[in-house]
């Protein structure tokens, strides 16, 4: 299954990773992961990890539309989350290191030993894509986990061999997550219910009545463009129309 960079939009993919060159902090990080990277890789949940998985001294980065699947909940059950972490490493290993998906992933049979909170969340889960990468110097290789809803991920050899080192290097340049506190806030606002900024706008501008044509009009984006942020948020809001998606969202407090 190819992506739409397949037909002829390389262009979006040069521009994400342009954008990728302005990430100086965390936040920024996974806005750019969430609104930019969501454009050609769609996916739930990203999950850094590094360190020496021989020995088992990890460390841990999230980026999650899931509620409850975060940094600190990682950090916090690390001796559960390792023995995952360490598997998906020996099958990359055992793939000559290259990366891999598995397609209608289940918790109960894929993730044994996984804490039960995290294993509850991780129930809508159907697929994930294993990406690594090699630090023979540092001896802290990476692994990318990209986990997704739907049963498996279209994407190509050639699309992550173009965006992934610029998220590799992007990561690299910022500050752990776990040391860097005064960020928290920036974060935990921006992942209101999982929603990015610009999905943010556009639910803004539903509950205060406005169609697909109009919020086109004020955000100038076109109305495919809003009813695509539209059909994510109500993924992400688990909710099936516009008058339960008003319903269940919750607006970032102002400061």
């Amino acid at each position: 299954m190819a992506t739409t960079l397949e037909n002829n939009h390389w262009d979006t993919l040069i521009d994400v990773i342009q954008r990728s060159y302005k990430i100086k902090k965390h936040v920024d990080f996974f806005r750019w992961q969430q609104d930019d990277l969501a454009k050609i890789f769609p996916h739930d949940v990203l999950i850094a990890v590094w360190g020496d998985f021989n020995k088992g001294t990890l460390n841990y980065d999230v980026s999650s539309n899931i509620p409850g699947i975060r940094t600190q909940s990682l950090h916090e059950s690390s001796g559960h989350i390792d023995h995952l972490m360490s598997d998906l490493y020996q099958r990359w290993l055992a793939n000559s290191e290259r990366w891999y998906r598995i397609n209608n992933f289940s918790v109960d049979s894929d993730a044994d030993g996984v804490p039960a909170f995290f294993n509850n969340q991780l129930s809508v889960i159907n697929s994930l894509l294993v990406y690594g990468v090699r630090d023979i110097r540092g001896n802290n290789d990476c692994l990318y986990i990209f986990m997704d809803k739907q049963s498996e991920f279209p994407i190509t050899s050639s699309v992550l061999g173009m965006f992934m080192p610029h998220l590799d290097a992007a990561l690299r340049r910022i500050e752990s997550l776990e040391s860097a506190d005064a960020e928290e806030d920036d974060l935990s606002e921006y992942h209101v219910q999982g929603l990015s900024d610009r999905e943010h706008e556009i639910i803004h501008w539903v509950r205060m009545g406005k169609t697909n044509f109009e919020i086109s009009m004020i955000l100038s984006i076109s109305p495919n463009t809003v009813k695509n942020h539209l059909k994510r948020i109500f993924s992400k809001l688990d909710v099936s129309c516009r008058a339960q998606a008003v319903a269940t969202y919750v607006p970032p407090k102002l400061n």
